[in-house]
């Protein structure tokens, strides 16, 4: 039987709204959701990134429609960025359709006056980050005392950003007998807490891509020299229509984005430094279109929902799994496809191991030719369901590592959609959905066993490290002529 919205309750009035964004079906986060979040019971809802989990809370808060009164919102909804607040206060607003349900933003980085003034004249649904939420109560210019119905989204990112102490002070001043909605990738650790003391018999609610959506994102870990990691990431966002490039700083997020304009190709750069109208305009031409590429900081890991996104370049390595994860999941939402790149150095190979371990990935790494034109060609291909050969490429791996096997369990044999672990014939995918569940990683080691290399194993402190440690000189097979294939 097809689960519409109408038959999980929802009013006409909304799905008109939703129809009106071509929004008529709902997706299974919202499916399985919806129905107990209308009748006002506490949801721990757990689901990947992009699957649509603000429709989730916010057709039931749209729906209930608490009218507030000057100073005192109905609805609160908390999460951890100034560009998911801005998001979500707009997926609110598009949906609300004739429903007069005045929804409202509450973040840092911007004039807390206008803010002020729209508390003033009432606000219904208040959608706000933490601190700024807290500086607000501290001025008298928002009491929480009325707010019936909460909404943690991102729970864990928050938790991650050390908001556990200001969210915890938030919900003791709402009333005790409100509805709490949270949403979260991971529902352990802080979280679990969080929901133990705060959520009064809460529903649970888990949605996991299934395995023939994970191929919808294809992962590719390559290596090039770091003079010439600038043209790889060049080569690589000729064939994207909207690229996301992570660094780790801001300065170098600045940099890239000038050496891409070098390169005749459009590129902003968006970091903390930034004030919000700056961050604000930067996003608004990406998501338009007018600007192809978006170099960035882990600022905008989390938050950052942009149609038509489908490539996600690692020029730095993430500092863990996890930020792994929230980056790449830029890309590859809600069903669509995406290509994710991780770029990375000789030296940085064993780090990229732990990386891979971490994730449960089993993906070789390859040495690219970054002027090599067949770069551009993965992201249509990826789209096309289509393979891009590369017959000269060296999959690196020391002489003293076993030889991948041919057959067997930890072999990739042909699919539909390329290349899965199974028995049969077998060759290594340079696609690979970071839901993975490979046992091993590809044997890649580092040139070195510096410090340097010691504290980035800090980040992995989950993986067992693995290999000897008596020898850290390394030396590769001779090319083999081996093709990607998915």
């Amino acid at each position: 039987m097809t689960v519409s919205f109408a038959s999980l309750g929802v009013d006409q009035r909304i799905i008109a709204g939703l129809n009106s964004q071509g929004i008529t079906d709902p997706l299974p986060i919202q499916a399985v959701t919806l129905k107990d979040a209308i009748l006002g019971r506490d949801i721990c809802g757990k689901a990947d990134t992009g699957s649509g989990k603000t429709l989730a809370f916010g057709i039931a808060l749209l729906q209930q429609n608490e009218q507030g009164q000057p100073r005192h919102p109905r609805s609160l909804v908390i999460v951890p960025t100034r560009e998911l607040a801005v998001q979500v206060k707009d997926v609110l607003a598009s949906v609300a359709g004739p429903r007069q349900v005045r929804v409202s933003v509450a973040y840092g980085g911007v004039s807390i006056e206008t803010q002020i003034k729209a508390l003033k004249r009432g606000v219904d649904v208040l959608v706000g980050t933490p601190g700024r939420l807290i500086d607000l109560v501290n001025r008298r210019s928002l009491s929480l005392s009325r707010i019936t119905s909460v909404v943690l989204d991102e729970a864990d990112r928050m938790a991650d950003m050390g908001f556990m102490p200001q969210i915890e002070e938030i919900l003791d001043q709402t009333y005790s007998e409100r509805q709490t909605m949270l949403f979260s990738a991971t529902l352990d650790g802080d979280v679990d807490r969080l929901i133990k003391r705060y959520m009064t018999d809460p529903v649970r609610h888990e949605v996991i891509s299934k395995p023939a959506d994970a191929p919808k994102m294809t992962q590719y870990f390559l290596s090039v020299e770091d003079r010439s990691k600038v043209e790889a990431v060049s080569s690589l966002v000729q064939g994207a229509d909207r690229a996301l490039i992570f660094v780790k700083t801001k300065r170098g997020a600045d940099h890239l984005a000038d050496m891409m304009m070098d390169f005749g190709i459009r590129a902003s750069a968006m970091h903390g430094d930034l004030r919000q109208s700056a961050r604000n305009r930067v996003l608004e031409r990406f998501t338009k279109g007018s600007t192809k590429v978006l170099v960035a900081t882990d600022v905008a890991a989390r938050g950052l929902d942009v149609s038509g996104l489908d490539l996600v370049v690692h020029f730095d390595l993430p500092e863990d799994h996890k930020a792994y994860i929230h980056r790449s999941g830029r890309t590859a939402r809600a069903g669509a496809v995406g290509v994710v790149v991780t770029l990375l150095t000789p030296r940085l190979g064993r780090e990229v191991q732990y990386l891979q371990k971490a994730l449960g990935v089993d993906s070789p790494i390859y040495s690219v030719d970054p002027s090599d034109s067949r770069l551009s060609l993965l992201v249509k291909a990826s789209q096309a369901n289509e393979t891009v050969e590369f017959d000269d490429l060296l999959e690196i791996r020391p002489k003293s590592a076993p030889s991948r096997p041919r057959t067997g369990s930890a072999g990739f044999s042909k699919s539909s959609r390329g290349f899965s672990r199974d028995g049969g014939r077998s060759f290594p995918s340079a696609g690979n959905s970071h839901r993975g569940s490979g046992n091993g990683t590809s044997a890649y080691r580092d040139e070195s066993s510096g410090s340097k290399s010691r504290e980035r194993r800090d980040h992995f402190s989950s993986v067992r490290e693995f290999g000897s440690e008596t020898n850290t000189r390394s030396s590769y097979s001779k090319p083999r002529k081996r093709t990607y294939a998915r």
